[in-house]
């Protein structure tokens, strides 16, 4: 396939006009070509049978023997041409030359009776165009036939061919001219139409998201268009994504912000060294909660599609990774007398994914499942294969969530009402976030659905291998 290097619409349709337009001049040439020579040969070689005819009603039979009687007109008239040198020879019944010039050659398949055969020969180092006439001498009372052999050389028949080749050819190179200058003019007008574009987007302000108009626009545009105004609609929701995250982070923060000030100021107006203390502490909490904002802010910020970071996927092996993450928690479970453990009955599992974000999100599984659960609770890591599905699920016996509350728990920053612990309400979010960016289905239910108590969150991966 031709490649045509060129960052130019205009340039491309030019030159493929051109390539497309080339083959039709090529094969007009040719054509022009044979037609000519066709016609130039045609025309000469009727005028060199006439010649020949000519030549044989000199031809007379007396006595039995031919005799050629050529005026000095005659001859004249057959030898002379200014732009061509004439040959002929007449032969009797035997071959024998009567009149002409010598070493003119037969052709190779001789001629019926009354009938001419046109061929080529070399003759004192010039090509001729031959005519062979084989004439009855029977018409004059004689036996056998005469043979009359006429030549001309081939400048007048080329000169004739090339002429009919300009008159045919100039036409069409004219042609062809004037085409690609009419489509060239009809390329850039047609283009315009980019231009006016590219004007409307330049005349833009940061941040208009009103989608192009598509009802007046070109055909040809209309889909670019459309995808344009997907991309801003996808734009804007982005960016309103955007700002009531920012809104919202904002907000979270101003609270242990505003507790740590607090403490702090209590701790400086105390003498007494147990409250000093105790505002200590509540400072140092503080500061674990808005670490872990902050922490599970940036975690969010990671997870999302949209924050201009390519994710890179590779082959993750998720027995080794549930393994790796459940073991940093069990100190922690352990410390709130929780039980965490993994079922798991597969010897090898793996899915196209990024580490990092697996790990986070199973992070934000379990600590949810410790931090929202009562001592005596048990908590189990498992993972199996289901239809060629990996499910990785995190479940309780715990308090459960609410039916109602269910499909709320993974909007950001939305806590269950009447839960004691500290919390941002981003873990089931991130969540979220990172299962569609592996295009996976996270489900929430009961593990006990007719006692409506424990949760089980299951994050189902499409595609997986063993």
């Amino acid at each position: 396939m031709i490649h045509i290097k060129t960052n130019s619409i205009r340039q491309k349709l030019s030159n493929w006009l051109l390539i497309l337009l080339l083959p039709s001049l090529l094969l007009g040439t040719v054509s022009a070509y044979y037609l000519a020579t066709y016609f130039a040969n045609l025309a000469y070689d009727r005028t060199l049978f006439r010649v020949a005819l000519a030549l044989a009603e000199q031809i007379e039979v007396k006595n039995d023997e031919m005799v050629v009687d050529l005026p000095e007109s005659t001859l004249n008239l057959i030898e002379y041409d200014p732009d061509d040198w004439i040959y002929y020879q007449i032969q009797d019944g035997n071959h024998q030359l009567v009149i002409g010039d010598e070493g003119l050659s037969l052709p190779k398949l001789m001629p019926k009776a009354g009938q001419s055969v046109y061929y080529e020969i070399t003759f004192a180092d010039k090509p001729l165009h031959m005519v062979a006439f084989n004439f009855p001498l029977a018409e004059l009372h004689g036996k056998g036939n005469a043979t009359i052999l006429i030549g001309e050389t081939t400048t007048k028949r080329d000169k004739m061919a090339d002429e009919i080749i300009a008159v045919m050819l100039i036409p069409q190179i004219l042609l062809v001219l004037l085409i690609i200058f009419l489509v060239d003019l009809g390329i850039r007008r047609g283009l315009m139409s980019l231009e006016k574009l590219k004007n409307l987007i330049s005349q833009r302000q940061a941040g208009d998201m009103q989608p192009l108009e598509e009802q007046n626009t070109p055909e040809e545009l209309q889909p670019l268009i459309h995808a344009m105004n997907d991309l801003l609609a996808k734009e804007k929701m982005a960016i309103n994504k955007r700002r009531h995250f920012l809104a919202n982070a904002a907000h979270q923060l101003k609270t242990p912000l505003a507790g740590l000030k607090i403490q702090a100021e209590n701790a400086l107006r105390e003498n007494d060294l147990t409250h000093i203390q105790h505002a200590l502490r509540q400072i140092s909490l503080g500061s674990d909660n808005l670490a872990r904002l902050a922490n599970q802010l940036l975690s969010l910020a990671r997870a999302e599609p949209d924050n201009g970071q390519g994710q890179t996927f590779e082959r993750v092996d998720m027995i080794r990774l549930i393994h790796e993450v459940s073991a940093e928690w069990v100190p922690k479970a352990l410390a709130k007398n929780i039980d965490l453990g993994i079922s798991c009955q597969l010897s090898e599992l793996n899915i196209s994914g990024n580490a990092i974000l697996l790990k986070e999100l199973l992070n934000n599984l379990i600590d949810n499942a410790i931090r929202y659960n009562p001592a005596n609770t048990n908590i189990t890591v498992s993972l199996s294969l289901l239809n060629n599905n990996a499910i990785l699920a995190v479940q309780d016996n715990g308090v459960g969530i609410a039916q109602r509350e269910q499909s709320k728990v993974f909007e950001r920053f939305y806590r269950v009402l009447g839960t004691k612990e500290n919390g941002c309400g981003l873990g089931l979010a991130i969540v979220r976030e990172i299962a569609n960016q592996h295009h996976a289905q996270v489900d929430l239910s009961y593990t006990n659905a007719e006692k409506a108590i424990g949760t089980t969150v299951k994050v189902i991966f499409k595609g997986a291998n063993i």
